[in-house]
C-alpha cells in the first residue's frame, strides 16, 4: 500500500494508482469500459481540490503534493513534459548513456520520410517512458516529469523571422500535418517494427501538439504573442493553419493539443468556441492544456474578460481548455463556478478528459499486462538509437548547390580525402550550436564535449592530410580581427569549408545542467530588436527582425571565396538565412549545404556526406527569400495570400526566391516517369475512387543515394464559381526512395483521389471544385513528370467550416491600437 506520505509529497516518476488497499474501487476494475472507469474516479473527488488536478507542472516540491489523491490512492502527476525532439527532462544513465537529441523538427521535416519521423518519435517516446519507470531519472529538482510530451510544434513557418521557426517545421500544411502525424504515432504508438510496441493496447506517451493556432509571432513591432490578436478569413484556417493539427488528431489519434496565447479573430485561442468546434468535427477525444498561464492572458492581456473568475470559465466551458499550466484555474475556477459563470460538471468534463489520457498510458491498470512498464535503463541511449540520430541528421542535410570546380575535375563535391583542407567560419567547430536550444541532458557531464563537432568530424576523415582550423568572425558580432588567420588558413589549403548561419537564444547562456555550453556569453534574447546583433538571433520570445547572414559572416565569405579555392559552405540555422551572394558568387561558387539544427550527431552526418560517405540528402522544408523581403514584408501580416504572397503556395513577386520549398540536390542523377494510368485522368466529385498512379524513379547516375519524389497539384481552370486565392501549387503527396542502385529503378505509387484535390473557398469549407488541375511528381532537382486531370462532376462541400455548438459571445476588449496592419490586430504592449 501507498502511504498517504508518500502520495502526499510531490510525485514519483513511475508511480502508478490502484496499488494495494485500493484495488477494490471500480476504477481499478480493468475488465470495465474504459470510460465507465474514469467517470467512477472523477465522481470520488472532492470538488474542493479538483482546480489543482486541472493545473499544469503543479506537482513540484513546495506545492506540497496538491495534486495527489491519498484516500484515493491516486499519485500526483506533471503535466508539461517537454518533448520536441528529444526528452527534455532527460537525464542520464548510471553508466553514462544518455537519451537522443535528434534534429530539430525543421531537419525533420527536411527528410520527407514518415517511417524516420515516426522511428525518432518512438525513440524520444520509448526514453521517456524509461525514465519514469526508472524514478526520478527526469526530475532535476525543479521540474518533475509525466508521460504527456509537449510537442510537436506544429505551427506554420509562415515568416522566416519568427522565432520559433527552429522548433517547427516547414511552410507547407500538408507536410506540416503528416509530421505531425508520424510524430504522435511514434510517440503514442512505438515503433510497429517492434513487436512489444505494435501488439500494446496502451499509449506510451501522449503527444501534445503546439500551439493552436495562427501562432507564430513572439515580439515584433510592439505586440507579443501575448497580446497579438491574429486576424486571418476562415479560408486560411482551413486551407493554411489548421491542416497541420487536423491531420495527426484525425489520422492517428492524438491524445493532446496545447491552445496558445494569441487571439484569432477577436478570440483568444484558449477560450475560442471556433477552435473547439474545429478539434470536435476532426473527432478529437484528448485533453486540452493551455500554454503558460494563457488562461490569465484571456483578461490580462486581450481584456476578452474582466477578471480571472470569467476568464477560467470562459476556457473551460466555450474554449475546451482542460488543464491551466499556471494558477488561473487554482485559484479561481471555484469562484467561477459559485458565481454561476460555469457548473461543476464543466470541471467534472475537463476531469474525465485528463484522467482518461492517464488511463490509456495504463497508469490505472497492473504493471504486468503494460509492455512499457519493463522498459529502463537498457532503453537509453542505445547503439541502434544513436544509428538512428545520425542516419536522420544525414537524410536532413540539404544540398543546395553543388557547382564544377573552377580547378577543373567534377563538382566540388563530394571532398577527397587526402587534401589539405582549411575548416572554418563561427560554426566550424559547433557542439552546443548543432542542437535546437530545448533539449535534454547530452552528455553526461552537463556539458556538450561529447558532441563530435564538424571540424572534429572532417579530421577524422580527412586524417591522412592536414586539417587548418580558424573561426574568423562571431557568429553576431561586429569586428574582423580573425580574418586574418582565417584567410591564412585558407591560402595554405587546397580545399575551404566554410561553417556559417544563424543562432537561437534563450536557454544558450547557461546550461540547464549547471555548465556553461559554448555558445556566446552575450546571447540573451534581449527585449529589444536590432540591438547588439539581436536582430539576427532566434528564439522564444524573440523574433528576428533580419534574415540575412548576420554579422561579419558575408564579409568572410566574400573574402574566402576571392581566393578562388573550391569551397564548401554548410549552414547552421532554424528559420531561414539568406546567402543568396555566396550561392550567386561570380567568380567562384561554393557548394552549399542546409544543415539547419542537426543535433547531437550532425557533426558526424556532415563529415559523411561532405566526404561521400552517404548520399541520402533531404529536400527544402521552407522557401528561401532574399534579404531586402524582411523589408517590405509585416512581421504582423499573417494573411499569406496578402499582396504578393508568401510561401510557395502564394508567393507572386517578381524578384526569384533564392531557394524553392522541395529543392534539393544529390551526387547522382534521377529520372521521373509515369507508368500507370495512361492517357487523360478523369476523377468525379461524386465518387471515392481513386486513381492509382504510378512514378518510376530511376537512378541514371553515377553511384547510389535516396531520393524524394514529391506530388503536387496545381488549378488550371476551375468552372464557376470557381475559387477565389487557391494555391498557385500544392503538395498532397511524397514518398521517399532509399538506396537506389546505379542504373536501378523503383516504381512509387499514389492514391489520387478528388479529395486529394480539395480546396478551401471563401467560407472556409472544404470543396470538391470541378475543373481541370495539373499534376506534377518531382524531384525539386529538375526532374518533372507531369498529368492533367479532369475533376467532372458537382461543386460538392467536402468538408463544411466547423461551428461552435453555441454561436461565441459577442467579444469585450479594448479598441485596437491605431497603426494595426493588415492581418493583425492587438493592443499595443505597455
Amino acid at each position: 500500500m501507498y502511504s498517504l506520505l508518500a502520495l502526499a509529497a510531490c510525485s514519483q516518476p513511475g508511480l502508478k494508482a490502484c496499488g494495494a488497499g485500493f484495488d477494490h474501487f471500480s476504477f481499478c476494475n480493468h475488465s470495465l469500459p474504459l470510460d465507465q472507469r474514469v467517470w467512477d474516479l472523477v465522481s470520488r473527488i472532492d470538488d474542493s481540490v479538483k482546480p489543482n488536478l486541472l493545473t499544469a507542472r503543479g506537482h513540484r516540491m513546495h506545492t506540497g503534493g496538491r495534486q495527489a489523491l491519498p484516500k484515493l490512492g491516486v499519485p500526483s502527476y506533471y503535466w508539461g513534459s517537454n518533448c520536441l525532439h528529444s526528452s527534455m527532462f532527460a537525464n542520464c544513465t548510471t553508466d553514462g548513456r544518455c537519451s537522443q537529441s535528434f534534429p530539430s523538427n525543421t531537419a525533420w521535416a527536411a527528410t520527407f520520410d514518415r517511417r524516420l519521423m515516426r522511428q525518432m518519435a518512438a525513440v524520444v517516446g520509448r526514453e521517456t517512458r524509461a525514465g519514469w519507470n526508472l524514478g526520478s531519472w527526469l526530475d532535476d529538482g525543479l521540474n518533475g516529469a509525466g508521460l504527456d510530451c509537449w510537442g510537436p510544434v506544429l505551427n506554420m513557418n509562415r515568416d522566416p523571422r519568427w522565432g520559433r521557426n527552429g522548433e517547427g517545421g516547414a511552410e507547407d500544411p500538408y507536410l506540416m500535418g503528416q509530421l505531425g502525424t508520424a510524430w504522435t504515432r511514434g510517440l503514442q504508438q512505438g515503433d510497429p517494427e517492434i513487436a512489444r510496441e505494435a501488439a500494446s493496447q496502451y499509449t506510451l506517451v501522449a503527444v501534445t501538439l503546439k500551439h493552436f493556432d495562427a501562432n507564430s509571432l513572439e515580439d515584433s513591432d510592439g505586440f507579443t504573442r501575448h497580446t497579438v490578436d491574429v486576424n486571418v478569413s476562415r479560408q486560411l484556417l482551413t486551407d493554411y493553419y489548421w491542416p497541420a493539427f487536423r491531420a495527426p488528431i484525425r489520422e492517428a489519434g492524438a491524445l493532446g493539443v496545447m491552445c496558445s496565447y494569441n487571439a484569432v479573430n477577436g478570440l483568444p485561442a484558449c477560450a475560442s468556441p471556433v477552435m473547439k468546434a474545429a478539434r470536435e468535427a476532426w473527432g478529437f477525444q484528448g485533453y486540452v492544456t493551455s500554454d503558460t498561464d494563457s488562461v490569465a492572458d484571456v483578461w490580462r492581456a486581450h481584456r476578452y474578460k474582466r477578471t480571472a473568475e470569467e476568464a477560467s470559465c470562459v476556457a473551460l466551458r466555450e474554449g475546451g481548455t482542460d488543464v491551466d499550466s499556471g494558477n488561473t484555474y487554482y485559484h479561481s475556477l471555484l469562484s467561477g463556478v459559485r458565481s454561476g459563470r460555469c457548473s461543476i460538471s464543466d470541471v467534472d468534463r475537463a476531469l474525465f478528459n485528463t484522467f482518461r489520457v492517464r488511463f490509456k498510458l495504463g497508469l490505472f491498470d497492473p504493471k504486468a499486462g503494460n509492455p512499457y512498464w519493463q522498459l529502463g535503463e537498457a532503453d537509453i541511449g542505445t547503439a541502434a538509437s544513436r544509428a538512428l540520430n545520425r542516419h536522420a541528421a544525414a537524410a536532413s542535410l540539404v544540398l543546395l548547390q553543388n557547382p564544377t570546380s573552377r580547378r577543373g575535375g567534377g563538382p566540388i563535391l563530394p571532398l577527397a580525402p587526402g587534401k589539405r583542407i582549411a575548416v572554418l567560419g563561427p560554426h566550424a567547430n559547433a557542439t552546443r550550436a548543432l542542437i535546437q536550444v530545448d533539449t535534454g541532458k547530452v552528455c553526461a557531464s552537463g556539458g556538450f564535449e561529447c558532441v563530435t563537432s564538424p571540424l572534429a568530424a572532417f579530421a577524422d576523415r580527412n586524417r591522412d592530410a592536414g586539417t587548418a582550423y580558424a573561426e574568423g568572425c562571431d557568429v553576431i558580432l561586429m569586428g574582423r580581427q580573425g580574418f586574418s588567420a582565417a584567410l591564412a588558413a585558407a591560402e595554405a589549403a587546397e580545399v575551404v569549408v566554410l561553417g556559417l548561419g544563424g543562432t537561437s537564444c534563450g536557454s544558450w547562456g547557461a546550461g540547464r545542467w549547471g555548465k556553461r555550453d559554448n555558445a556566446p556569453r552575450h546571447l540573451h534574447c534581449r527585449p529589444a530588436n536590432g540591438t547588439n546583433g539581436m536582430q539576427w538571433a532566434e528564439g522564444e520570445a524573440h523574433d528576428r527582425t533580419s534574415i540575412d547572414l548576420p554579422g561579419e559572416q558575408h564579409a568572410l565569405a566574400a573574402a574566402v571565396l576571392a581566393l578562388n579555392k573550391p569551397t564548401v559552405l554548410f549552414l547552421l540555422n532554424g528559420g531561414m538565412v539568406s546567402v543568396a551572394e555566396e550561392l550567386r558568387h561570380a567568380i567562384n561558387p561554393p557548394a552549399v549545404v542546409e544543415a539547419f539544427y542537426p543535433g547531437a550527431e550532425g557533426g558526424e552526418a556532415l563529415a559523411d556526406a561532405l566526404f561521400g560517405r552517404t548520399n541520402r540528402w533531404g529536400k527544402m522544408p521552407y522557401s528561401v527569400y532574399t534579404a531586402d523581403w524582411a523589408k517590405t514584408n509585416s512581421m504582423l501580416d499573417h494573411d499569406v495570400q496578402h499582396g504578393l504572397g508568401r510561401t510557395y503556395r502564394y508567393y507572386r513577386g517578381s524578384v526569384p526566391l533564392v531557394t524553392t520549398f522541395g529543392h534539393g540536390l544529390s551526387y547522382t542523377t534521377f529520372e521521373l516517369a509515369i507508368g500507370e494510368p495512361r492517357g487523360g485522368w478523369t476523377l468525379s466529385t461524386a465518387s471515392a475512387t481513386a486513381l492509382h498512379v504510378s512514378v518510376v524513379l530511376t537512378n541514371v547516375g553515377p553511384r547510389a543515394g535516396d531520393e524524394v519524389v514529391q506530388a503536387y497539384f496545381a488549378p488550371l481552370s476551375l468552372a464557376a464559381p470557381g475559387v477565389p486565392n487557391h494555391p498557385i501549387k500544392a503538395l498532397w503527396g511524397f514518398e521517399r526512395v532509399s538506396d537506389l542502385g546505379s542504373g536501378e529503378s523503383a516504381t512509387v505509387t499514389f492514391s489520387l483521389g478528388a479529395r486529394d484535390l480539395q480546396l478551401s473557398d471563401l467560407n472556409g469549407d472544404l470543396v470538391l471544385a470541378p475543373g481541370k488541375y495539373n499534376a506534377t511528381f518531382e524531384n525539386g532537382a529538375g526532374a518533372v513528370a507531369a498529368r492533367t486531370v479532369t475533376l467532372t462532376g458537382e461543386r460538392v462541400v467536402a468538408e463544411p467550416f466547423p461551428q461552435p455548438a453555441a454561436p461565441a459571445p459577442q467579444a469585450r476588449r479594448a479598441p485596437a491600437a491605431s497603426g494595426a496592419t493588415s492581418g493583425t490586430s492587438a493592443k499595443r504592449r505597455e
